[in-house]
Order: structure tokens, then C-alpha cells, then sequence
């Protein structure tokens, strides 16, 4: 069934912007049954009832939880790369059913915080959910200094840090663990100032990816991608 992103009202769903543009690409008629999205725990199964050149009505047939969801929270602090970097991991890791992404500056980060960047995020997002069928976006945060993750890893079960350093395969027991931060450096990695700074954290467990260096979005996407499998989200 075809997707789109709308706004609850009521009992319709109103479509507008990129996704009414959307709807046209894909010749949606009236009477068509489409499943819709408004950005919270459910999907919406309507029927379309009208469209104009600058909106579409949909009516709600019926709305039911989407199983398709996260169903843990594992959260990426993301050494802030380039943007096209950044789009890749944002794309990916929505389908991998990441809850939401941290960017973070650094000793060595290269890319440059630019608030534009979060909207253009969030559009990617929306779109990696249509192909995948969540219905919850990743949640992008505006990007803070290294200095500040210590505060928004207080509340986490397990911490992961992977540390370029580090060549060995931890074996983690994810058990009970719902609430997971997985860090990841820029392309400049961390500097040895910074990786003393986690190391120092007994709450935080460094974990290789084996002889290889990757690239900041190979090893954010295989990292998240082994979490999400092992945690079963």
C-alpha cells in the first residue's frame, strides 16, 4: 500500500507539501486507500476523499499500532561528519530502527554545524520510513560539543564506544538492555584527550570492529546494524 506523511485532524488526515506532490507522482485517485503516517505510534489505514492543488483529505478506515517501530531505544552520537555522510547514516539507520541520532564536534571533526542541515535530515528520515513502514522518524538533535555527551549518557543501560584503537571483537551481553547509546567519531576520529575522557567512564565498554579501519558511516551503519540484530529491535 502506498505511504505518505500527513497531519491528524480530527478523523482525516490532511496531506500536503512534498508528500501532496508525492501523491500526484504516483496518480493517487479519489476512493484510493493509502496508509498514512503523522509522525506518532500509529499508521493509518484512509481513504482519500479529495484532493487539491494545495492539499488532500484523507478519511481514517482504520489506525492500529505500527509493529514495524523500534522497540528499543538505541540512540548514535555521531562525530559530526560532512552532510552527504550524515545523510547516508540517517537513511540507514532509520531502517535499522535507531531511535535517534546525537551529531557531536570533536577534537579533529572537519564538517561544520549548520542548522539547515537538521531539515534536510528529517526529510530523509521520512522518506526511509515510507520504504521501510515505521512510523516514527529518527529524531535528529542539533549538534553539541564533545564535552557535553558525558550529561546525555546518564540515563543509558549500556554505552558503546568504538574505538579505532581497539582491533579486538568485544562479545557484549545485551540482555534486558533497552536503553543504548552506541558513540562514533568524525572522519578525524577522537583525539587521545578525548578517547582518555571515555575510556575513564566504567560505564562505557570500547568495542573494535576487527583489523580494518572503516570510514565515521560504515562503522556507525555496521555498528547500529549489529545492535539492532543482537537486541532484536
Amino acid at each position: 500500500m502506498k505511504k505518505f506523511f500527513g497531519k491528524l485532524e480530527n478523523n482525516n488526515i490532511i496531506i500536503d507539501g512534498e508528500d501532496l506532490g508525492h501523491l500526484a507522482v504516483l496518480r493517487c485517485d479519489k476512493d484510493e486507500e493509502i496508509l498514512c503516517f503523522c509522525g506518532d505510534e500509529y499508521e493509518y489505514r484512509c481513504k482519500i476523499q479529495e484532493i487539491t492543488k494545495k492539499y488532500a483529505i484523507c478519511l481514517i478506515l482504520d489506525k492500529k499500532l505500527c509493529k514495524k517501530n523500534p522497540t528499543k531505544n538505541i540512540v548514535l552520537f555521531q562525530g559530526l561528519p560532512k552532510l552527504d555522510k550524515l545523510e547516508l547514516i540517517t537513511q540507514k539507520l532509520t531502517e535499522l530502527g535507531i531511535s535517534k541520532i546525537v551529531p557531536f564536534e570533536s577534537d579533529f571533526t572537519i564538517a561544520k554545524k549548520n542548522i539547515n542541515k537538521i531539515e534536510r535530515l528529517n526529510k530523509i528520515s521520512k522518506e526511509s520510513c515510507k520504504q521501510c513502514g515505521r512510523s516514527l522518524p529518527v529524531i535528529i538533535e542539533e549538534p553539541i560539543k564533545f564535552n557535553d555527551i558525558k550529561e546525555k549518557l546518564k540515563d543509558f543501560d549500556l554505552i558503546l564506544f568504538a574505538n579505532e584503537t581497539n582491533r579486538e571483537i568485544t562479545d557484549i551481553n545485551f540482555n534486558d538492555k533497552k536503553n543504548i547509546a552506541v558513540i562514533v567519531g568524525s572522519e578525524g576520529g577522537f583525539s587521545n584527550r578525548e578517547q582518555e575522557i571515555l575510556l575513564k567512564d566504567e560505564r562505557i565498554t570500547q568495542i573494535g570492529l576487527g583489523e580494518r579501519i572503516l570510514r565515521t558511516e560504515t562503522a556507525s551503519i555496521v555498528l547500529c546494524g549489529i545492535v539492532s540484530y543482537l537486541t532484536k529491535n
